[in-house]
């Protein structure tokens, strides 16, 4: 998902420094003329916004921040010293107060400087599919900023005023909000797809004819309205699992966000026998 926000940036005459752990990746990019770097620090210096996009497992139902965190001291030590007033920009999903509570003062105390006068903040989440991760990026339906304050999100979006999309500026727990909310709609649909699939079934009816005509409706669409599959991939069921045991923090009873989870597991073993048969 870095990759392809970079990649993307490029296109819009943006200058781009690559930067990972992982040397294999940077290898690959600088073989295919990007510029790359394995001296965090020096990027800092180079770079006017700094986008962190690192993954946020879920671990035993919990959202695991360890890669977030550790970003977030590093980019602070790199602060350090810097003097110039940079722009933090987390792009991984992270439950809502996560950037607000936990990233800022990481940053801050890493880097001894104050968020908002030395340095600014934003969360401004992807919306991009594994398959079509550079073109998704190109073509966004929306952009999302959530601003720490005024400045930050005003700096950050001038390097999306090339896309010609709605931009959408917000505060930083929103951002989140809309990030998970936009996910989990996405598994609710499959899961109450898949639930029609299983009573088409049962009734001996073409779930496949169901699902088309509904998908007619413009309000409904096609996206996820095919049953007999469950819902995978790197987002949905690692973001399903951490909100949803977020949610019961606040002393809430989430019941339709737990049916989602017992009907995609339903539907999981209903797909594996027909796998087998």
């Amino acid at each position: 998902m870095g990759q392809a926000s970079g990649i993307g940036l490029i296109s819009k005459d943006q200058e781009i420094v690559f930067y990972d752990i992982d040397r294999k990746k940077l290898n690959r990019l600088r073989e295919q003329g990007y510029n790359t770097s394995t001296d965090l620090p020096k990027v800092d210096k180079m770079s006017e916004i700094l986008m962190i996009s690192v993954p946020t497992p879920t671990i035993q139902g919990q959202m695991n921040l360890s890669f977030v965190l550790l970003v977030a001291q590093n980019v602070g030590k790199a602060l350090e010293g810097v003097g110039e007033y940079k722009l933090v920009t987390l792009r991984s999903t992270v439950l809502p107060t996560t950037t607000r509570c936990r990233v800022i003062p990481t940053l801050m105390k890493y880097s001894k400087l104050q968020a908002g006068q030395d340095f600014g903040v934003c969360f401004n989440p992807e919306f991009l599919t594994e398959k079509n991760a550079l073109n998704d990026f190109l073509k966004p339906n929306r952009v999302i900023i959530g601003e720490f304050d005024k400045k930050s999100g005003d700096l950050l979006q001038k390097i999306y005023e090339k896309f010609k999309t709605k931009i959408i500026r917000t505060d930083l727990d929103t951002a989140e909000m809309i990030k998970y909310a936009s996910n989990l709609f996405l598994a609710t649909k499959i899961s109450y797809f898949n639930e029609i699939y299983l009573i088409c079934q049962k009734l001996g009816l073409d779930a496949n004819i169901v699902s088309k005509a509904v998908a007619l409706d413009p309000r409904i669409g096609a996206y996820g309205v095919h049953g007999g599959r469950p819902f995978g991939g790197k987002c949905l069921p690692k973001d399903l699992a951490a909100f949803t045991n977020f949610v019961k923090t606040l002393n809430l009873n989430p019941k339709l966000l737990d049916a989602i989870s017992l009907i995609n597991e339903e539907i999981q073993l209903h797909y594996k026998k027909k796998s087998m048969s």
